[in-house]
């Protein structure tokens, strides 16, 4: 198993596995220096739009490890199988946007600079939203095996979340545990249809 991830994470590459991390130690320095110069109230204005763009940059890092891979077919000829590949670089790609995540909001947590900070329950703000929308990726990856598909994905449940569900609901809970509920329902879907290997394999061939 070991010798699996470091496989995919070398498939995946590490600049893009780090990308997520350097995005959301970035955020929180920005958030930290621009709270020396401005307002509060234009700090948190700045910290939640800057926190937006990390999880969207994490749901595409996603997207790119779970598409365009021209080795389907020999997956598909060994016992590992694409599926429990696609499986271990999502895994990969959301371990990422996770400590990205938390390295961006726990000093501003601190700082009380997070916008409605109600405590460290509001960790799961960045922390869901990264799931949700690399959960999308991995499910669009699994219908279209298209990186212009899947990316597409991601940023319609990312604009769907910072546009029109987090603005509405407040509740920190239920703010993430619906659309989390969901995610749990699209990872499922996306692994059954990750078990058609011939699926699979013709999806890869018109991909390309």
């Amino acid at each position: 198993m070991a010798g699996m991830i470091r496989a995919q994470a070398r498939r995946i590459g590490m600049g893009l596995l780090t990308m997520p991390v350097a995005c959301g130690i970035a955020v929180a320095a920005a958030g930290i220096m621009v709270s020396g110069v401005w307002s509060r109230t234009q700090t948190l204005t700045v910290v939640n739009w800057l926190a937006q763009l990390m999880v969207i940059g994490a749901g595409v890092c996603v997207a790119v490890a779970l598409t365009g891979d021209p080795l389907v077919e020999a997956s598909e000829s060994t016992p590992v199988g694409w599926r429990r590949v696609q499986a271990t670089r999502f895994a990969l790609a959301a371990v990422s946007g996770l400590a990205g995540a938390v390295l961006m909001f726990a000093p501003l947590h601190v700082l009380g600079l997070w916008p409605q900070d109600t405590g460290w329950i509001s960790l799961i703000a960045p922390t869901g939203a990264v799931l949700v929308v690399g959960a999308a990726g991995f499910a669009a990856a699994a219908w279209s095996a298209s990186t212009r598909a899947t990316v597409m994905a991601v940023v319609a449940v990312w604009m769907f979340l910072a546009l029109l569900w987090d603005p509405y609901v407040l509740d920190p809970v239920a703010q993430r545990g619906i659309p989390l509920t969901v995610a749990v329902i699209a990872v499922g879907i996306a692994w059954h249809l990750l078990g058609d290997e011939e699926r699979n394999v013709t999806l890869a061939r018109r991909s390309i």
